[in-house]
């Protein structure tokens, strides 16, 4: 490996998989349910039980909690910048990892004393595959975040470029076009950027002239739902079958409201973006009429 910014994941890494963990609530369920340990029983079940397990059920057991958040894959792209790693450095940095023979600390909500645990080499391939620090920024994104985001959220938009929907060209244009036109009009923000990513995995635009009618389609989805949330008329299928033969709260009633409130605000949002992308992004506009979907 010859980048510098593997040293930089290697060590993040090492810092990562080595850091003291409280296991979570379902790990500690599961251990009691499965192999008989109750919580006041970790250290033997750590001395005794855990060395025999088979990797299928060290990663059934723990795989809760070496599934990174958003807020872990966050940390490395400071590191990364405009780079991805390859497949075979990935399988150099876990090789190295195991040579380490990294040691954690173990405990529980309930219980103070720490017990100390040998890193799993099924704890380190997990852990690092869920990184997807192979996952590229999708082509030509980078410059544009230099270019148009505010220095501030470099990295959480760069986060979001990485997302295997932005891998594909038509896409990629999709961003960039609300990259500039956010730019454009002093209106960034990252929680626009997320929706966008959401909006597009999710109702899959060919290209960016698609986006108006699907946008337009939310939103009426949306003020249907709202009108309909206290007359259990749920037109997302999703909420139709989860409130089935239940009567609602008014808690719940308002938390459904808002939830659509808040979906239809960030739709309206982005519609109104991508309308004055003729007046404050011309030459963008003028290419998606010109790019073959």
């Amino acid at each position: 490996m010859d980048h510098a910014y593997t040293e930089l994941v290697f060590e993040l890494l090492k810092q990562d998989l080595s850091a003291p963990r409280v296991l979570l609530e379902q790990v500690v369920n599961y251990i009691n349910d499965r192999y008989g340990f109750p919580p006041s029983e970790l250290k033997s079940f750590f001395a005794e039980k855990f060395p025999t397990l088979e990797e299928y059920e060290v990663d059934l057991a723990f795989s809760p909690q070496y599934t990174p958040a958003e807020h872990h894959r966050l940390a490395y792209i400071p590191a990364l910048g405009a780079n991805a790693l390859t497949v075979s450095e990935l399988g150099q940095l876990k090789a190295r990892l195991l040579e380490c023979g990294l040691q954690t600390a173990f405990t529980t909500a309930d219980c103070d004393e720490p017990v100390s645990v040998q890193v799993h080499e099924v704890f380190i391939e997990r852990f690092v595959n869920l990184l997807k620090l192979d996952q590229p920024v999708a082509e030509g994104i980078y410059t544009e975040i230099l270019k148009t985001v505010p220095q501030a959220s470099h990295n959480e938009v760069n986060l979001q470029a990485r997302d295997s929907v932005w891998q594909n060209g038509q896409k990629a244009f999709i961003l960039k076009a609300f990259l500039r036109t956010f730019h454009a009009n002093n209106n960034f923000s990252t929680l626009k950027v997320s929706f966008l990513t959401n909006f597009v995995r999710t109702y899959r635009p060919a290209s960016l002239l698609e986006m108006e009618a699907l946008l337009s389609s939310l939103i009426k989805s949306c003020q249907v739902d709202m009108e309909n949330v206290a007359g259990r008329g749920f037109h997302d299928e999703y909420l139709k079958a989860l409130n089935t033969g239940n009567s609602l709260t008014k808690g719940t009633e308002r938390d459904v409201w808002q939830h659509y409130h808040h979906m239809m605000d960030l739709a309206t949002q982005l519609k109104e973006d991508l309308l004055s992308m003729p007046t404050v992004v011309s030459e963008v506009w003028a290419e998606a009429q010109s790019v073959p979907v």
